[in-house]
């Protein structure tokens, strides 16, 4: 037992030490350490930091609509939500909502969560559907609304380890869900020491050459079975990635 506790403190250090190295190095999002995360995102839509639509509104950037991404994980998600007969959907970082647009008429329920007030007022402007609901939250901080499945699609790349790991505790504490799709861009070498830390903010691990996968340490989340539904490769980048959609089934 001594040993296990040890082992993973020396590789806890070890993470640490590379990761404030590599982000103090490049500037990974170090100009939001200490700032407020929801301000964060406040100011990420709107000033438009992942870019901009034909009509100057801000979006949730090219990951969430590129056609080679976002049509392939719509297939996926849709044939999962039918074959596990999913009735309520819980899309945890719904951002500009042209993912989960996509998805509302595969299920019962739909509720689409985000911490931007912004991004939100918008979307409810926008989408009128009779069974979406939009809501405001910090899935760090605040408790989680209850469903059949959770999807946090390219939402935890964006933040730092502290909060991830808030979130997972609350899952592995009482799971709000039977099961939770995640999907995370990851470097595409085989061979990188996930869950290295940033502050949260706009950009991603892939600075950093690492990526977030939330059963290992330091988040160990708990689960019954985990699958890969889905690989997109991303070797036209800056940086050779790869988008992982990952389902897990909860306990």
């Amino acid at each position: 037992m001594m040993k296990k506790l040890l082992k993973k403190s020396i590789l806890n250090k070890i993470q640490n030490f590379f990761s404030q190295l590599k982000y103090k190095t490049i500037g990974l999002d170090h100009k939001y350490k200490g700032v407020n995360t929801q301000d964060v995102f406040e100011k990420i839509y709107k000033e438009g930091i992942w870019g901009k639509n034909d009509k100057g509104e801000s979006t949730s950037g090219p990951g969430s609509h590129e056609i080679e991404i976002v049509k392939p994980y719509i297939n996926a998600a849709s044939k999962l939500f039918k074959k596990l007969k999913i009735s309520k959907v819980i899309d945890l970082g719904c951002g500009d909502f042209n993912i989960g647009e996509k998805l509302v008429s595969y299920c019962d329920h739909y509720v689409a969560c985000d911490i931007s007030k912004v991004i939100l007022e918008r979307n409810k402007k926008k989408f009128k559907l009779d069974n979406l609901n939009f809501l405001h939250l910090n899935l760090s901080k605040d408790v989680l609304p209850e469903g059949d499945l959770a999807t946090v699609r390219q939402v935890l790349q964006h933040l730092s380890n502290s909060e991830i790991k808030s979130f997972v505790e609350k899952i592995n504490k009482k799971s709000p869900y039977k099961f939770l799709l995640i999907t995370e861009q990851l470097p595409l070498k085989k061979s990188f020491i996930p869950n290295l830390d940033k502050p949260s903010g706009p950009k991603i691990r892939l600075g950093i050459d690492s990526g977030i996968i939330l059963d290992q340490h330091p988040f160990n989340l708990k689960y019954i079975s985990k699958k890969n539904i889905l690989e997109i490769n991303q070797e036209n980048s800056r940086r050779d990635s790869v988008i992982v959609s990952t389902l897990y089934e909860l306990n």
